[in-house]
């Protein structure tokens, strides 16, 4: 396994797949956005069992997070932590430049 330094390794993670940039996408185009995984699916062309392992690995990562409203558990993207891992990536970059 190489090793990477972590904003790299987590930009990896992140863009790691069609379905994630795509959900990325669909986040950073709506602000706010606050959706239940099936519902994710459907706007991206999917269905929510296709994209529910990509949401998890985003979840975990920190970039989306996920609570309960009215009983049903929705997605949203959590901005300081995309914030982070921007700067992280930067600073990576600006050290291997």
């Amino acid at each position: 396994m190489r090793n990477l330094p972590e904003g790299i390794e987590i930009s990896e993670k992140l863009l790691g797949s069609d379905a994630k940039l795509e959900i990325l996408v669909l986040f950073r185009e709506n602000p706010g956005l606050v959706e239940r995984v099936d519902d994710l699916g459907r706007r991206i062309g999917r269905s929510g069992d296709e994209i529910k392992a990509h949401v998890k690995e985003l979840v975990d990562i920190g970039v989306l997070g996920c609570k309960t409203v009215e009983n049903s558990g929705v997605i949203y993207l959590n901005g300081q932590k995309v914030a982070q891992i921007q700067k992280e990536i930067s600073t990576t970059l600006l050290q291997q430049g």
